[in-house]
Formats: C-alpha cells, structure tokens, sequence
C-alpha cells in the first residue's frame, strides 16, 4: 500500500529511500513504548487527521490574507485526567535529548496553533495539552502552549 501513496513524481532512488524510512518508523513504534500507549488511549480516541482551518493571530499575517491550515494527527480524552489532547506525530531523526528538546521548542508554534483551533472549535474553557510524539525516538514530549 506504501508504493501507492508515495509521490510518483520520485525517482526509483527517492522511492527506495522512502520504503527504507517507513520500514525504520514502522521498526521503532513495534519495538518501543508508543505503539502500546496508542492502545491504551485507543478508546478515547475522538479524531485522527481532523483538518484545522483558522486565521492567524492578531499581528502574525505574512500577508493581506492569512491563515492557519493543518491536520491535528490525533485528538484524544486522557484515560487518566479526562483532559483532551492534541497530539502531532513527528518523525525527524535526533541524535540525542538535547536535539529532542531543540526540535521541541521548534514545533512549538504550531502546537499552538492546534490547541488554539480546537480550543475555539469545540468552546473549551481551558486549552486541551499538547503533545509531540517522536516517533522514531519512542517519545512523547508535552509541550506548553
């Protein structure tokens, strides 16, 4: 199903390395702790690759007209706190914690984002948590929004 999805456009070389990295991924969230936490969270699950569409905050246009657009790649209600959750996969290869947390930080804008458009979506009180799922790493990194 892999070779279907892939941009035809790649060359064989591109394709090739494509099939690699998706085996590699596959290979860490078997072997690692993620693939059992999606399990635990599978029943509170409320929404996979749910579209976002939003305007950007006041002052943060590029433009005359501005906007967010994305897909929050899992929305869910904490088995645990019953506090909803943003969580975006990530799967860029880190050296060590320290390039974790750099990479972090990075995606923190638009983590925030995210949460801002659920919040608003779905007329929350309280912003829902925000998580980043590394996926190649085999962690999750809460971030503050």
């Amino acid at each position: 199903e892999l070779d279907g999805r892939l941009d035809p456009a790649l060359s064989a070389g591109e394709r090739r390395v494509a099939r690699e990295r998706v085996g590699e991924l596959l290979d860490a969230l078997a072997t690692g702790p993620l693939l059992e936490r999606l399990r635990e969270i599978a029943p509170h699950v409320i929404a996979r690759e749910l579209p976002v569409l939003l305007p950007p905050e006041d002052g943060r246009s590029d433009g005359p007209v501005g906007f967010l657009a994305g897909a929050v790649d899992l929305l869910y209600r904490d088995p645990l706190s019953g506090a909803l959750v943003v969580a975006d996969y990530k799967t860029d290869r880190l050296a060590d914690d320290a390039a974790l947390e750099e990479r972090a930080e990075q995606y923190g804008a638009q983590g925030a984002g995210y949460v801002r458009a659920v919040q608003g979506a779905l007329a929350l009180s309280e912003p829902p948590r925000f998580e980043l799922w590394f996926l190649d790493a085999g962690r999750i990194r809460e971030i503050a929004t």
